[in-house]
């Protein structure tokens, strides 16, 4: 008897389990059935022929928008392109685009890229794709008309503010290489300096030649890593980068998921190249996931200091899963974690987390709202109002391009006179939507629900020019944090990236904070070791 009670039991506890793990099958199939029932019902019996692809397709989108902004399914022609990017490539004709008041301006040509080689400059407007006006196209939309396979042609019309004429070309597509080290020098003291842009294949060994470059031309005391801006990338370039400064066998990142394989930990394979020397990490509010891993790992482990602002907060790994007719989805499979075991990812609640965590020489960190840099600092502008107003003092440079000095010690060392930074301003009267903050935005909602009421329009428009007036006496104030904004910018049009990059590291407070703490070593190894 007691032999087939413990039968029934066990029999039972079997049947539990197989239940439990078959109910997330179960719910599967199920609702791939209902799905295919839908569809079904829908090809029969809707009154027109629906696009069963396009209802595919957005059914698709909005069930991946419940989850994460990084799991996205592919087209065939999106993996295409997902795979040249990935690798630092694109098929392409070079040019980097900005809206700027229904204008599409080229913000920047790539270097040796076919709009570079046919004399497009950085300012000229985009008017024209195949024909096509791209006035009304998103900048996505453009991009996706100027790329395609390698040596196939576009022909686009241009608009040159310098000459006030309009040109078309006909240009051949070419893999376009983005360049992640843009830029690296010696700052006075013997301090290096290395800006890096993305992690693309190659950044790793390309950011090492850098250093090696510096450190053949004089033996260095410290290294500003120049991270803000870096959207991220591969996260084995990131740790190949770590491995240049942590010794071998150090832990460097750890993955968790639901996969087995999902859990990874990641340690340093090589013997380091620079184990020792003091290290500066600039970040901000676009540094995300592989500049986080970075910033993050080597604030855990008290290696560099961090300066800046609060980075973007992507602490998830994502892969890239094939799916039927050359599609694909990327989809998020695991969380990173830092050495110390915090995860960089922001949380709804960003600052607020009670989770504190302790670096290596028990410093507090904080978990769930990005890497928060040792020392905070602002640049000569806050992010939201340099990016609201470059573009237009970017545009109206451009017009004037024929009158800047190409001479790099001048740009360099010289801002630019106050009255053109007053001119620039004034010319901000001529962009009516050159403003979006809140008070505009209720502005322009209650002029359009009083349209009817003519009586009333006179008064809304004053309203409007006094909070014109209101805004242009606001940046007045930033009078010379705007002279060294037009400077980076003039010298970008007077002698390209580098010239910027060298106007930068001589004006950017951000950069004279860092190269300060690490001409005092003292005060450095005071904040790693408090």
């Amino acid at each position: 008897m007691k032999r087939r009670s413990w039968i029934g039991i066990i029999g039972s506890i079997s049947l539990l389990l197989l239940i439990y793990w078959q109910d997330p099958l179960y719910r599967l199939g199920r609702n791939i059935e209902i799905y295919g029932r839908v569809l079904q019902e829908l090809t029969q019996n809707y009154v027109d022929v629906p696009d069963l692809d396009r209802l595919t397709t957005k059914a698709i989108e909005a069930m991946l928008n419940e989850l994460d902004p990084y799991t996205n399914f592919y087209s065939a022609m999106d993996v295409t392109q997902a795979q040249l990017e990935q690798s630092g490539q694109y098929a392409g004709v070079g040019i980097v685009l900005q809206s700027l008041e229904g204008k599409v301006l080229c913000r920047r040509v790539l270097p040796n890229s076919p709009a570079e080689k046919a004399g497009i400059e950085p300012g000229d407007l985009l008017i024209e794709i195949e024909k096509q006006p791209v006035a009304n196209l998103s900048l996505d939309q453009i991009q996706k008309l100027l790329r395609g396979m390698p040596k196939t042609v576009v022909n686009i019309k241009i608009y040159h503010p310098t000459s006030r004429q309009m040109q078309e070309y006909t240009l051949t597509r070419a893999e376009i290489e983005s360049e992640a080290v843009p830029f690296s020098t010696i700052l006075s003291g013997q301090i290096g300096y290395i800006a890096l842009t993305q992690f693309t294949r190659g950044c790793a060994e390309a950011l090492r030649q850098h250093l090696i470059k510096l450190k053949t031309q004089t033996p260095l005391k410290g290294l500003i890593l120049d991270l803000r801006g870096n959207p991220g990338g591969l996260m084995n370039e990131a740790l190949d980068i770590l491995n240049f400064f942590l010794p071998k066998g150090e832990l460097l990142l750890e993955t968790r998921g639901r996969m087995l394989e999902a859990n990874q930990k990641y340690y340093a394979q090589m013997h380091p190249l620079e184990p020792t020397l003091p290290l500066v990490i600039l970040i901000d509010e676009h540094s995300a996931s592989a500049s986080e891993i970075v910033a993050g790992t080597l604030q855990d482990l008290d290696r560099a200091v961090i300066i800046g602002k609060r980075s973007f907060g992507k602490g998830l790994v994502q892969v890239v899963r094939p799916l039927v007719e050359n599609t694909q989805m990327k989809i998020t499979v695991s969380r990173y974690y830092t050495p110390s075991g915090r995860s960089i990812q922001l949380s709804p609640r960003a600052g607020q987390s009670s989770r504190i965590f302790r670096t290596r020489n028990g410093r507090p960190i904080r978990e769930g709202s990005g890497v928060t840099p040792d020392i905070e600092a602002q640049s000569y502008l806050p992010t939201a109002e340099r990016e609201q107003i470059e573009p237009y003092f970017f545009y109206f440079l451009s017009q004037h391009r024929n009158s800047i000095p190409r001479d790099s010690a001048t740009l360099t060392v010289e801002l630019p006179p106050p009255a053109q930074v007053l001119a620039l301003l004034d010319s901000l009267r001529h962009y009516p939507n050159m403003y979006k903050g809140e008070a505009e935005a209720l502005l322009s909602e209650l002029r359009s629900k009083l349209n009817e009421v003519s009586s009333i329009q006179p008064k809304l428009q004053e309203v409007e020019t006094a909070l014109r007036e209101y805004r242009l006496a606001q940046l007045r104030r930033s009078e010379e944090a705007l002279r060294v904004l037009v400077g980076q910018l003039r010298a970008y049009h007077g002698l390209g990236l580098r010239g910027e990059y060298s106007f930068i590291t001589a004006r950017d407070p951000v950069v004279k904070q860092a190269h300060e703490l690490l001409s005092d070593l003292n005060r450095y190894e005071k904040i790693l070791r408090p």
